[in-house]
């Protein structure tokens, strides 16, 4: 069947990172530039990457620019009925307003007894779709045939989305996101596959759209063994245009309540993603440097001969590598005792076996995991690589919004790059270890870092034998 042959190739397509413009505008603490230039690079990269699918009908510069064409709409499927649950007459809020401002709430979450008002917005009469299941909703509905074939092969799953011992939240794709799949003939994916694709639509518990817009992550009934056996986690994100789920994902018909959860309708298949590394690698225009970084130490090597369950990556872009100065990065990448320093900082990005998203934490040596309050501030102190040295990490949330700094002085700028065995979160500069006699001193935010500054930061730290004399050169003439 077309439909199983085609998913590995949207999986190349579709698991890794890509943020919208209006993304990186809202969670960015730096420059509008530097916002731009952070874009610019993500886009080229993914467009290369959508070039060489064959049959792939909307490159991601499209797919960009098509999502603005609909923002600036008044409906996304003006006229069009683009659900026909049972009940008719009503469709759902369409994603583009979701139920946040004017819209009303279906039903606060775990209350399905409670019905909010409906905003003027997508109020198109009266309806109850609540008296039947998620998987009844989407098997009578004939815009959503393609995804219920896939549930179908899953008995487990059908009785998932038929129970009412708890509550979900399905995403389900509607025909059209299947539209596009390119004919592989008869390369066919594994079962287990097909299985961990459908798993990743269903959240745990009930997200209204009203819900989604203050939070980040979404936990999902896809149990990942690289996070420790927990649930691998959407990426949701309320913003000018609507919501997005993993970055590319448009939820286009919201808030279709169910007796056991709730549905919204989203325009592209959502795959699990891949490993961290491969989804650094897919953008060399944003981490060519760190990548580059991890080519000169053999940090690939080291990496592989860790075990862990679940991964934090603080992941600086090329820009803030550039921030180090030219002296810094000379000495780092040039240099043979330089390189002992580099391997240090790269450990340094690195908390295994915690996984630290903007709403919740895995903790491999807990019981179970830490969710955050809507309205929180979080501190944290994370083991790294480096000696077990530890990172300072603050979260502060309020609403839907999030800021998330690094040793107090380093901002995330993109958040929750969900990965398959960790989560990366890109720093708008290179996390350094604090001075030993210097606590509590404040830093430039981005000044350049003199070579003696890292090395006194950093020679502790650094492995004996991977630091090398090199007497070639002076550090002054760097």
């Amino acid at each position: 069947m077309k439909l199983i042959q085609t998913l590995p190739y949207v999986a190349l397509a579709t698991a890794f990172v890509l943020p919208d413009a209006e993304t990186l505008k809202e969670l960015a603490l730096e420059t509008s530039d530097e916002v731009h230039a952070l874009w610019d690079g993500i886009s080229d990269s993914a467009g290369e990457l959508f070039g060489s699918l064959k049959n792939q009908a909307v490159s991601v510069e499209q797919e960009f620019q098509s999502a603005i064409e609909d923002a600036l709409d008044e409906e996304i499927y003006d006229g069009l009925d683009l659900i026909d649950w049972p009940g008719h007459g009503h469709h759902g809020d369409h994603g583009h307003h979701g139920d946040h401002g004017h819209h009303g709430d279906h039903g606060h979450h775990g209350d399905h007894g409670h019905h909010g008002h409906h905003g003027h917005h997508g109020h198109h009469g009266h309806h109850d779709t609540s008296n039947y299941t998620i998987y009844q909703l989407i098997e009578k509905s004939k815009h959503t045939t393609n995804f219920t074939k896939l549930v179908n092969e899953y008995d487990d799953i059908v009785e998932l989305l038929n129970s009412t011992k708890a509550n979900y939240t399905l995403f389900v794709p509607v025909d059209s996101a299947f539209a596009n799949l390119p004919d592989h003939g008869d390369k066919k994916p594994s079962k287990e596959f097909i299985e961990a694709v459908v798993r990743y639509h269903i959240g745990l518990d009930t997200y209204t759209g009203r819900r989604i817009w203050t939070t980040q992550t979404i936990p999902t009934a896809l149990d990942e063994k690289l996070l420790g056996g927990q649930p691998q986690r959407l990426r949701t994100e309320g913003g000018l245009f609507g919501i997005k789920v993993n970055f590319y994902s448009k939820v286009i018909a919201a808030n279709f309540e169910a007796k056991n959860g709730v549905i919204h309708a989203v325009n592209h298949i959502l795959v699990p993603p891949p490993f961290v590394g491969r989804e650094l690698s897919l953008f060399p225009n944003v981490f060519s440097t760190l990548l580059l970084a991890y080519e000169k130490t053999d940090f690939v090597k080291f990496i592989h001969g860790l075990k862990t369950d679940g991964t934090t990556v603080f992941a600086p872009s090329n820009r803030a590598w550039t921030r180090l100065g030219p002296r810094a990065n000379a000495f780092l990448f040039n240099t043979e005792k330089g390189l002992g320093y580099l391997k240090a900082l790269l450990k340094y990005q690195i908390v295994a076996n915690a996984t630290l998203y903007s709403d919740a934490f895995y903790d491999a040596h807990a019981e179970k995991e830490e969710p955050f309050q809507a309205e929180e501030e979080r501190h944290f102190d994370l083991t790294t690589l480096l000696h077990d040295l530890p990172i300072r990490v603050d979260i502060k949330r309020w609403g839907g919004w999030v800021r998330f700094w690094v040793n107090g002085f380093t901002p995330v700028v993109v958040r929750d790059g969900v990965a398959r065995n960790g989560v990366v979160q890109v720093v708008a500069k290179v996390p350094l270890p604090p001075h030993k006699h210097h606590d509590g001193e404040a830093e430039d935010d981005y000044a350049e870092v003199e070579v003696d500054d890292l090395i006194e930061r950093l020679a502790p730290y650094v492995e004996q034998g991977e630091e090398e004399e090199d007497n070639s050169r002076d550090w002054s003439d760097l």
